[in-house]
């Protein structure tokens, strides 16, 4: 078969099935699940589907075959910097929470993965909600939202290990184990610790990687009291830069991170630690309570502290811009030099989740009630600069804080009207205020527009409602949402007059699904006012700058289907065809404001599908195929044809050997190659002025690994 011949195939099946995930199948399929939740677009991943490409790669690139997501690497072969979008909003819009609690930074509004590296080790599934979703603490969803378990600990001991290796020197090594139940039956404890390095596609775009897990679970009759340590260390080389397309074309992994020019402006040399450093400790204690009449109480006490830093080799930069006085040297005054900066962030995350949950009657009712502070202190230092003595300075040269206190509440309700029709109900209210500030004797020089001291309140009410009806071996359902979103930090320093963001939601579809068929159409609207999108350019800490876009809409339909062809052959595929508009889009020129029409949102595909084939030749072997098509996006929301990403298609190829060996509770050999027919391509990109600067991702690359559980 040729190769246009396959992805035309892989497009066509993509386009005109609908996918639904099955208990116990081959590849256990995702679904929607409507009957007895809220009637909302989900999917849920598995364990299993986890752990079948878990061999070093982040989250973003564990699901990118997953409906409606796009994953992208700075380093272009999914370990270190990675991202997520989801129907094309970007992980600032994603809400993600780990047992209900949010994992997003409350400024910037997005996960970092990199800071949680093999957190798919302790994960027992992962559900991705789609559009508005239900209540969840944190950042409000605003696109999507991604949910996930941590696993209970083992109640039989357990001692195991996985090791992988792969391209660009990629390897993973990961220690875990269990003390099954013990202290009268009633205490289970479970840890993990893992290694991640790799030195990436991209030149010197390495990541040194370090991730701990601990949890542990009292239970005695109706009472369970657990309590939960994780975290993760990072140490990557920069690769924030992109690069331009005329550089692309003679070398394709170039990196201008740390380059250092001669006077003739050629590259002399590379700054050895222009490095991202960072960790990120995380700390759960909770309460579950089973109370009479089949209702339960839980109560999460939770603490992340954060801290780290980036360095940078700045060269001739000015000194008045340090807070430094310039230098006379005989005649000569030094107003410029070269110098080494760090830019730290020094945060504290705390909070309380309360969540009562029960049924009366034909009524399931859910009440939550939660409240959060964070913490963050902004500072930088100059700890070298050239005609200073002995260089070393440690001289800091601004400092500012920021504060953010919310207060959340909702509650949920599915009422049965009959044994076919269900109704839910969902209501939340978020308080936020959010300010920030100089510190008594620092500086507030660091600043990319807006005011670095700013004082904002913000009051939002978020309803959805929906309805369900059964049919056989499925249902239909309706759901409308409304979310308000408040700016992040950059937001508001990027933006003088940035406002919050308003999206009215509307999802309707069908699922069914058979012991041999399943399939799922959904379609969707989402009407935003005040949208803040990306507007392809960045600030001067490398962050994307987002934009108020006036009134906007993405409007699409998302398909899927499985089908067992045999115990042995499997074939799945989803797809999500949409529309992604600005209204009547403005651009300030200097000639003045300028409308543009309707013009497509940056970041936004119009097509994306994914076909897979699972097949299980001879006992313990499985080979599974998939194969993804993205369609081409703006950078920007002018419609700028300069600097477009072109779609494109890859094809990965897992294969598992699970035989049962000696006398482990678990034995595997897998292969995850990826990108089989070497496709050049870019999944993310910016402007720096008029010049487009790209991500190019790896070609054909691989991992391999072997796990053993005892």
């Amino acid at each position: 078969m040729k190769k246009r011949d396959f992805i035309f195939l892989s497009v066509f099946l993509g386009s005109c099935l609908a996918a639904q995930e099955k208990k116990d199948s081959l590849t256990e399929i995702q679904e929607i699940i409507v009957t007895g939740k809220a009637p909302i677009s989900k999917e849920r991943v598995s364990r299993k589907q986890l752990e079948s490409r878990n061999l070093g790669q982040d989250i973003p690139f564990l699901l990118k075959n997953n409906i409606s997501v796009v994953s992208t690497s700075d380093a272009g072969a999914g370990v270190g910097y990675t991202g997520v979008r989801i129907r094309g909003s970007d992980q600032t819009r994603i809400n993600v929470t780990l047992d209900g609690v949010p994992v997003n930074d409350a400024e910037s509004q997005g996960p970092f993965w990199i800071n949680l590296p093999d957190l798919a080790s302790s994960l027992s599934n992962l559900t991705i909600q789609r559009g508005v979703g239900t209540s969840t603490e944190g950042t409000g969803s605003f696109g999507a939202s991604i949910n996930a378990q941590t696993q209970t600990p083992s109640e039989e001991p357990y001692f195991q290990t996985d090791q992988s290796l792969g391209s660009f020197n990629t390897r993973k090594h990961t220690f875990g184990l269990g003390t099954g139940n013990f202290f009268d039956e009633a205490l289970k404890i479970d840890a993990r610790v893992s290694f991640i390095k790799s030195d990436g596609y991209i030149d010197r775009a390495s990541s040194d990687l370090f991730s701990y897990y601990v949890h542990g679970i009292y239970k005695k009759n109706r009472t369970q009291i657990g309590f939960m340590a994780f975290g993760g260390k990072e140490k990557t080389y920069q690769a924030w830069n992109g690069i331009d397309a005329e550089t692309m074309k003679v070398k394709r992994t170039s990196n201008s991170c740390g380059a250092i020019y001669d006077d003739n402006g050629n590259i002399a040399r590379y700054y050895d630690n222009e490095t991202d450093n960072y960790s990120q400790n995380h700390y759960h204690l909770y309460l579950e309570q089973k109370l009479k009449e089949n209702w339960a109480f839980r109560s999460t006490l939770f603490y992340t502290k954060g801290k780290g830093y980036y360095e940078e080799y700045k060269q001739s930069a000015k000194l008045i811009d340090y807070e430094l006085e310039n230098i006379i040297l005989g005649s000569d005054t030094i107003s410029r030099t070269d110098l080494i900066r760090r830019q730290w962030l020094n945060n504290d995350f705390y909070g309380i989740i309360n969540r009562l949950s029960g049924n009366w009657n034909k009524l399931n009712l859910e009440f939550g009630l939660g409240a959060n502070v964070y913490e963050g202190y902004h500072y930088g230092e100059v700890i070298w600069a050239e005609y200073f003595s002995n260089g070393n300075l440690h001289h800091e040269y601004y400092r500012n804080k920021a504060q953010k206190n919310e207060v959340s509440g909702y509650v949920k309700a599915l009422y049965n009207l009959t044994e076919l029709w269900e109704v839910f109900g969902d209501v939340q209210y978020r308080n936020i205020h959010y300010s920030g500030h100089d510190i008594p004797g620092g500086e507030s020089i660091y600043k990319n527009g807006g005011d670095i001291n700013f004082s904002e309140n913000y009051g939002f009410v978020n309803p959805k409602i929906g309805v369900s009806r059964k049919i056989h071996n499925g249902a239909l359902y309706l759901t409308y949402g409304m979310a308000h979103r408040e700016p992040s930090r950059d937001d508001i320093l990027d933006n003088e007059n940035v406002k919050a963001e308003l999206m009215h939601n509307v999802e309707v579809g069908i699922q069914q699904n058979s012991s041999k068929f399943t399939y799922s159409v959904n379609g969707y609207g989402m009407y935003y006012i005040d949208q803040l999108v990306l507007s392809g350019k960045i600030n001067d800490t490398g962050g994307f700058i987002r934009e108020n876009s006036g009134k906007s809409f993405r409007i699409g339909i998302e398909l899927s289907v499985g089908y067992q062809l045999s115990s042995k052959l499997q074939i799945t595929a989803n797809s999500t065809i949409s529309s992604n508009k600005n209204i009547d889009f403005k651009k300030e020129t200097e000639s003045g404001l300028v409308n543009l029409g309707d013009t497509d949102i940056a970041f936004s595909p119009n097509y994306i599908g994914n076909l897979g084939i699972e097949w299980k030749p001879v006992k313990n072997l499985t080979g599974r195929w998939l194969n993804q098509y993205i369609g081409s996006q703006y950078m920007s929301n002018e419609k700028n044809k300069i600097g477009k990403l072109d779609g494109y298609f890859t094809s990965d190829l897992i294969i598992e050997y699970s035989p049962k060996l000696f006398n482990t509770k678990n034995f595997s050999l897998k292969l995850v190659m990826n990108n089989l027919f070497d496709t050049l391509y870019e999944s993310n990109g910016y402007y720096y002025g008029e010049t487009p600067y790209y991500y190019p991702q790896a070609g054909f690359n691989f991992l391999t690994g072997i796990s053993i559980k005892f």
